[in-house]
């Protein structure tokens, strides 16, 4: 018998130089900084964004010491995003409801909770988090918030780790942005580098650059040392440390609305609290818990799915349909298969209206929880 069946059961250019890792409340010392450059920054939505008055030299030089070693780089012309982003652990709830909307079934608080971990953005100095917005999204862990850049930007990330729960090393993996070795944040023992390994109060600072072809929806993630008995890759992924990246420029098209939709899943033997596999959208699982999506007919939307881990998803939203961008002529789909690591988004104006059904096609993700509703009125 499944474990379904069980339930359903009536018993029931080159970057700028980079600091070290510092201790938690030690300053950071980076050389040159372009933010000795950049004054009279704004904040804007949890980033600090020159203002458009200043941007960083197109052509100039800067020679900058670190440590023993002096590097030369090139600014980029674009405007520099910085985010203060911390790891949390916390207890967190995939049901929160205790009710799945597709198949009826029930779930007490301790068959699907589980010590989390997730990126949070905060004020300057980790002061305290950031309220939720349409810029960085909900702000609440998982997924972390949305980093945002255009060609020609700088992100800079000011990464702490806080994860006083299972005190892992942490660190933040970008995909489709420019960086050096020291930004990479991703451990491989053949090469232990700055920003692959951050300890429990630690802290590291990261900077990417935004190139033309960067633009697009990338994920970013936890990419750190590899974890007990086993040596588990990317546990703290799993865990919840996980975000998404969007890039655009100039030519990228208004919408009304933007979705987020993160695809992840969480295994029993890996976390033993857990009744069961959770497969999960944005850190929840089944309808009534996982994102309730709305929009208006004759909206601009543009949806944004990404996935982690080691599935293989189909993403398909009912009653609706949209171009293939990779498919020659006028050529259109209402699914798409996402890989662990990939991410992309798809545009369409609403016509739609009703109650929608968007979920994981692999029907063990759908009954594992991966499925949610999608609301349209006229």
């Amino acid at each position: 018998m499944s474990k379904f069946e069980q339930r359903l059961s009536p018993s029931d250019t080159p970057t700028p130089p980079m600091p070290g890792v510092v201790p938690s409340g030690a300053k950071e010392s980076t050389g040159v900084s372009r933010r000795k450059m950049l004054k009279g920054a704004a904040v804007v939505g949890g980033s600090v964004v020159a203002v458009s008055a200043i941007t960083l030299a197109s052509n100039g030089t800067i020679n900058a010491a670190v440590g023993n070693t002096t590097q030369t780089f090139v600014a980029s012309p674009g405007k520099l995003r910085e985010y203060w982003i911390q790891a949390d652990s916390f207890n967190h709830n995939l049901v929160p409801t205790g009710h799945d909307g597709l198949m009826g079934m029930h779930f007490d608080p301790h068959e699907c909770s589980y010590w989390a971990i997730g990126y949070r953005a905060y004020t300057p100095g980790w002061g305290k988090p950031l309220a939720g917005n349409n810029d960085i999204g909900a702000n609440t862990g998982i997924p972390g918030p949305i980093l945002r850049g255009s060609v020609g930007d700088t992100i800079r990330v000011h990464f702490r780790n806080n994860d006083t729960h299972y005190n892992y090393a942490h660190s933040m993996h970008p995909h489709g942005v420019f960086y050096t070795p020291d930004n990479d944040g991703g451990w491989f023992a053949a090469d232990p580098r700055p920003g692959a390994a951050i300890k429990v109060h630690q802290s590291y600072t990261y900077e990417w650059q935004v190139h033309e072809n960067s633009m697009g929806t990338w994920v970013y993630h936890d990419h750190s040392l590899p974890v007990g008995k086993d040596m588990t890759m990317e546990r703290g992924a799993e865990l919840g440390l996980f975000g998404f990246i969007v890039l655009t420029d100039t030519s990228t098209p208004k919408v009304d609305r933007e979705f987020f939709t993160f695809l992840h899943d969480l295994y029993q033997a890996d976390v033993p609290t857990l009744s069961q596999d959770y497969d999960c959208f944005n850190g929840a699982s089944y309808p009534g818990n996982t994102p309730t999506y709305s929009a208006r007919v004759g909206e601009k939307i543009r949806w944004h799915v990404g996935a982690l881990g080691k599935e293989f998803h189909v993403f398909h939203v009912h009653g609706h349909r949209w171009a293939s961008g990779n498919q020659a002529g006028n050529r259109f789909t209402d699914t798409i298969l996402l890989g662990p690591s990939t991410a992309t988004s798809f545009d369409f104006v609403e016509d739609n209206p009703g109650k929608w059904l968007y979920h994981c096609h692999v029907t063990d993700h759908m009954m594992g929880g991966m499925a949610g509703i999608y609301n349209v009125t006229r």
